[in-house]
């Protein structure tokens, strides 16, 4: 179910960026933009559900990469990669934060109509890196030449958009 909510606000993003005028108290729903990042939140009766985004789209408008995590209550972040089709699923992703090694390759869950997704899960160990880095670099493969196909997405922002998803849900 998160994966589809994930989805959802990767693709809400730019119709919630319309209501960022509404203060947060009154409105169903918010954006806000923290440097690389953007925050969201929609109401759901008495509940708020907020989430952070990035998405990196190709002077030609093609999208390149579309990336959204939410605060568990665990630490950590759980959230969804969207990257283009025509990568190896077999191989599935690596993810290093700024120049230390690659972990153990993640797998794609499923392919939408908008690309390739793999659902993520960062420990809290891991959301507290990613808080004092610069980048996090997705490592793929292109199915057909078996090429690598890196991927970087910046952190510029990432502690401030962290910090206020979880303010706006508490």
């Amino acid at each position: 179910m998160f994966m589809g909510m994930a989805v959802i606000f990767i693709a809400a993003i730019p119709v919630l960026a319309q209501t960022g005028s509404q203060s947060p108290e009154t409105s169903s729903s918010l954006s806000e933009t923290y440097d690389s990042w953007r925050v969201a939140c929609v109401g759901q009766g008495e509940k708020r559900r907020c989430a952070f985004a990035q998405r990196q789209i190709r002077k030609d408008g093609q999208r390149v990469l579309a990336i959204e995590l939410a605060p568990s209550d665990d630490g950590g972040l759980r959230g969804s990669l969207v990257l283009p089709f025509g990568l190896d699923l077999e191989k599935g992703a690596t993810f290093s934060i700024d120049d230390l090694p690659p972990g153990k390759p993640s797998h794609f869950q499923t392919c939408l109509p908008v690309g390739r997704v793999l659902a993520l899960i960062f420990t809290e160990e891991t959301t507290k890196a990613l808080r004092g880095s610069e980048t996090l670099k997705i490592g793929t493969y292109a199915s057909d030449a078996q090429k690598e196909v890196p991927f970087s997405v910046s952190l510029k922002g990432f502690a401030a958009a962290l910090d206020r998803a979880i303010g706006l849900t508490q």
